[in-house]
């Protein structure tokens, strides 16, 4: 499944935390230039359908991989993913309070039709994805994201559309040609990160405004390829931008295919009709690569900012009682449904933030599994014994058997724990995200759109998340304090906002605030004809969801 979209997203964040000086100057190293003309093309397919093609559309990886091939944002995470750099802003300068931010734009940037970038271009885009009628059916998934622009609650309240030349938000300004300036109502330690989202993707205005709602049949941007055909939910063929200022890429043309599902993909990968198959590859898939030596040396894998947990209904018995919830926790035998689970394709989880992110607390030991401490706890909690329902989406079989297994391990310490399963994903979100339906524990899953602690506090844990992704609407007013000020500390108080995020940690586990499974791994199948291969770091296959795959630097050397 795809990363749920926070739809309680009060201050939207964008993070791997950047330590910032207040008003310094970042510029950009030169890019670099394709060496030769393009050649030869790049083939991979996705199990699902490609949504959209705008980024007012984003919500799913497989628009985010067409989208990261055809846009650029002002600002860009570099190749070693440890950061931002300067994109379509060649540098920028940023206020002493953190309010302040200007853009200059690079010059001579083309869009794929050959109009030029302009400051309008700039605004047009920001504004465009704030409108109350950003999207047929209403605001865009990621539009709140830059709901602390000032003036942004007028605009979105006068559902007007975005129009070039017109006022939209107030704090969106162009003192000078090419020039952008955004203003802030509070400070943003992470805003930088918003911009660098696909949704801060920045669309041609003039192309964008002639198509309105087809505008993704036409789509139009900076990046490195361009539209060529688009058979909806079969097949997407991007061919080579040559003017995109990075450098012509080193293919030219890459064939997405729709719908494919993995028995297939793996099919055509060993036929040497796919270059790629991109993961979390199914476990059935990877016992096969595992199991053939020749598919095991094209396997890549690495850490990946997501997890798997189960979330408590604290809103009524039995689980607004913390002494079973920490029994829960100690009941679970979390390295055997590791390797159970996902062949060991990841890391038992601790805490509610991964390795690596800001504000990850490695004093915080977390739960080890001691089933007498576990039955300890659940005669002090004076659980009598009530039926618990833990529901979970049927979609996939590695899902029902870890609700299978979760379900043995609780009934070990004396819960008398239900499974439901849910096959249709919509009707399964809409029930979790309604703490006073029928169950008292769920399944749920967090795939990051930023590495940051405000990413999953905000979102997961957070008040403002009642009723939506913070399921069982889990509460304490020390961590709700300490979350509030971090969200809002200026660039020049990094140290302080990352001690007083590790402190929430510490809270939200003590409280057992869910029942911490594992964190993720990212796999790919990649063939030996893609070039450069050797490192993880060649093969530019990047954390999700900071950077895709950034396939423009590939090169192929497949003879059919």
């Amino acid at each position: 499944m795809a990363h749920r979209v926070a739809r309680v997203r009060a201050r939207a964040a964008l993070g791997a935390m950047v330590a910032m000086a207040s008003a310094l100057m970042f510029t950009a190293a030169p890019s670099a230039t394709a060496a030769t003309a393009p050649h030869g093309e790049l083939r991979f397919a996705t199990s699902s359908d490609i949504p959209m093609l705008d980024p007012l559309g984003q919500n799913d990886t497989a628009s985010d991989r067409a989208l990261d091939m055809i846009y650029d944002q002002l600002v860009e995470y570099n190749q070693t993913n440890q950061g931002l750099h300067p994109g379509l802003a060649q540098r920028y300068t940023i206020s002493k309070d953190g309010l302040t931010y200007t853009f200059y734009l690079r010059k001579n940037v083309k869009f794929s039709n050959g109009d030029p970038l302009t400051a309008e271009d700039v605004i047009f885009s920001l504004n465009r994805i704030t409108s109350q009628n950003a999207t047929p059916s209403g605001p865009a998934p990621y539009g709140s994201s830059y709901s602390d622009i000032v003036g942004y609650q007028k605009w979105f309240d006068s559902k007007a559309q975005a129009k070039i030349g017109e006022p939209g938000m107030s704090g969106l300004t162009s003192p000078a040609p090419g020039v952008v300036q955004i203003k802030l109502q509070i400070a943003q330690p992470y805003f930088l990160y918003e911009l660098a989202m696909a949704a801060g993707s920045i669309v041609d205005a003039k192309v964008a405004q002639k198509y309105g709602v087809n505008y993704q049949l036409h789509a139009t941007g900076t990046g490195p390829f361009k539209l060529q055909s688009w058979n909806r939910g079969h097949q997407m063929i991007l061919v080579a931008n040559p003017t995109c200022w990075k450098g012509e890429p080193k293919v030219a043309k890459i064939v997405y295919d729709e719908n494919v599902s993995y028995d297939l993909q793996m099919l055509r990968f060993e036929k040497g009709q796919y270059d790629f198959v991109f993961g979390p590859l199914p476990t059935e898939i990877y016992a096969k690569v595992l199991a053939s030596p020749s598919l095991k040396k094209l396997y890549h894998v690495q850490p990946w900012n997501a997890y798997t947990y189960l979330a408590f209904n604290t809103t009524k018995p039995p689980f607004n009682n913390i002494y079973l919830r920490q029994a829960a926790n100690y009941a679970i035998d979390r390295a055997l449904i590791l390797r159970d689970i996902t062949n060991n394709r990841g890391t038992v989880m601790t805490q509610t933030l991964p390795p690596g992110v800001a504000g990850y607390n490695p004093a915080v030991k977390g739960y080890t599994y001691d089933v007498a401490k576990a039955k300890a706890l659940v005669k002090e909690s004076g659980y009598k014994g009530q039926p618990i329902t833990l529901v979970y989406p049927s979609n996939t079989s590695d899902n029902v058997r870890l609700a299978q297994i979760i379900q043995q391990e609780l009934s070990a310490i004396g819960l008398k724990v239900q499974i439901t399963g849910y096959s249709q994903i919509g009707s399964y979100w809409s029930l979790t995200d309604t703490p006073s339906a029928n169950w008292n524990i769920c399944w749920d899953d967090w795939w990051m759109d930023y590495p940051d602690a405000q990413d999953i506090f905000l979102n997961l844990l957070s008040t403002q998340s009642f009723n939506g992704n913070n399921s069982g609407n889990w509460t304490d007013p020390q961590f709700q304090k300490l979350i509030d000020a971090g969200d809002t500390m200026p660039p020049s108080q990094t140290a302080q906002r990352i001690a007083d995020y590790k402190k929430a940690e510490q809270i939200a586990v003590s409280d057992a605030s869910w029942l911490f499974l594992y964190d993720l791994w990212q796999d790919a199948l990649v063939q030996p004809w893609i070039h450069p291969q050797g490192t993880k770091a060649d093969l530019m296959l990047y954390l999700h969801p900071v950077i895709e795959p950034q396939f423009n630097l590939m090169t192929t050397t497949y003879k059919p």
